[in-house]
């Protein structure tokens, strides 16, 4: 039997990144086809939209201040819900109302570390707001999403009530630009290479495999 060759990847994501759940996807079905890897996925905050007041912003009224009309802001949804449907995602664009603050959600993805279910957390976050319109920057939808994950009610709602503030999230942000990391996903590996965008599949298992040879 050969033995598992263990690779560490940090992934710098948006939970409002449609490519990020596209990214999580692809990299998915990569792991199970190469079954030699043991791969690790550590999950690390950026944010799409940091200036958004706490309670988020209408949706609707976001896409007319920067694309002048709704319909010029979904001009090129259509490819992204095309590259979606690809690997068995149903991206709603139509029940999606607001375009919340991430901060609370990138809390609780650290608050998931202590469980080992960041993994399970990040599918259960894009799904609420990409697949049923919901919104992650509200508490009680974060409980109900990280119940789902695995990680109980009562540690979700502890966890928030018992800090003034987002947990050091700026502390965890400046790292995506310690990398040099402008845009998501960035999937950074142990050795330092840096692989951007929600690559297709076949790139991320030529990726994966140099970086086992090297391991």
């Amino acid at each position: 039997m050969t033995d598992l060759k263990k690779i560490n990847i940090q992934i710098f994501s948006d939970v409002i990144c449609p490519w990020c759940f596209i990214g999580k996807k692809r990299l998915d079905n990569v792991i199970l086809a190469l079954d030699n890897l043991d791969v690790a996925i550590r999950w690390r905050p950026y944010q799409l939209y940091p200036g958004l007041p706490p309670e988020g912003m209408d949706r609707q009224e976001y896409l007319q201040r920067k694309y002048g009309s709704v319909s010029n802001g979904s001009a090129g949804s259509q490819r992204i819900k095309d590259e979606a449907r690809s690997v068995g995602i149903d991206i709603r664009y139509d029940l999606i109302q607001k375009i919340p603050n991430t901060s609370y959600a990138h809390s609780m993805l650290e608050l998931a570390v202590n469980y080992d279910l960041q993994h399970e957390l990040s599918e259960g976050l894009f799904e609420a707001y990409f697949c049923q319109g919901l919104d992650v920057g509200d508490l009680n939808v974060l409980v109900d999403v990280g119940v789902k994950a695995g990680i109980p009610a009562s540690e979700t709602q502890n966890f928030f009530d018992s800090f003034q503030d987002v947990m050091d999230l700026e502390s965890h942000l400046d790292l995506a630009h310690e990398n040099n990391i402008f845009s998501v996903p960035g999937y950074l590996f142990d050795n330092g290479y840096l692989l951007p965008g929600a690559q297709a599949e076949e790139t991320i298992s030529q990726v994966l495999t140099r970086v086992s040879e090297k391991v």
